[in-house]
C-alpha cells in the first residue's frame, strides 16, 4: 500500500542498521541524489527532476511496489522506461509540428525554398524566435513577452539561429 514500510530483514544481528522499516518517504530520500543524477543522465538537466518526479509517483502507485524487495532497482528501471516514452512523446509531437509546418509552408509563397529548407532544420523555439523577429517584426524584448520567457533566452535563440542559417545559406 502507499506509505506503508518496507520491512527490513529482520534476522540481521546489527542493532544499529537502523529502524525496522523503511517508508517510501525514506526510500525516496536515500535514493533521490543518485536517481536525479542517473535522470540528468538520461534527459539531461533541466527535464530531470520532472522525470524523476513522474517515475516516483509512477512506482509508489503500482499495486506491485509493495511486493517490490529491490526498489532501487525498480527505480532506476523506471526512469529509463519514462526516459524512453518522453522521447517518443517529444518525438511524435515534433513529426506533427513538422507535418503542420510543411502545409503552412505554402503560405509562405515569398520566402525563398532555401531559406525554408534552412528554417526546418532550427529548434522549434529558434524557429518561433526568427518568425516572430524578422516576419512579425517583433523587438527581442516583445518576443520574450510573447513566448513567455526570459530576454537573454531569446537573444541567444537568435543568436544561433542566424549563425546556423547564414552558415547553411552561405
Amino acid at each position: 500500500m502507499l506509505g506503508e514500510p518496507l520491512r527490513k530483514d529482520s534476522t540481521s544481528a546489527e542493532p544499529d542498521e537502523g529502524p525496522a522499516m523503511e517508508s517510501d518517504a525514506d526510500i525516496y530520500e536515500r535514493l533521490a541524489p543518485e536517481l536525479i543524477r542517473f535522470a540528468t543522465t538520461l534527459v539531461g538537466p533541466s527535464d530531470a527532476e520532472d522525470l524523476l518526479g513522474a517515475a516516483v509517483i509512477k512506482a509508489i502507485t503500482a499495486p506491485t511496489w509493495v511486493r517490490v524487495e529491490n526498489k532501487r532497482a525498480y527505480l532506476y528501471r523506471i526512469l529509463v522506461n519514462e526516459a524512453h516514452a518522453t522521447r517518443r512523446s517529444r518525438t511524435r509531437r515534433r513529426n506533427r509540428e513538422l507535418r503542420q509546418y510543411r502545409r503552412d509552408e505554402f503560405e509562405h509563397e515569398l520566402v525563398d525554398p532555401a531559406m525554408m529548407n534552412a528554417l526546418r532544420t532550427l529548434t522549434v523555439r529558434q524557429r518561433a524566435v526568427v518568425h516572430l523577429t524578422y516576419w512579425a517584426d517583433l523587438a527581442p524584448a516583445e518576443v520574450a513577452t510573447t513566448l513567455d520567457t526570459s530576454l537573454r533566452t531569446v537573444e541567444r535563440d537568435l543568436t544561433n539561429a542566424r549563425s546556423q542559417l547564414e552558415d547553411l545559406l552561405s
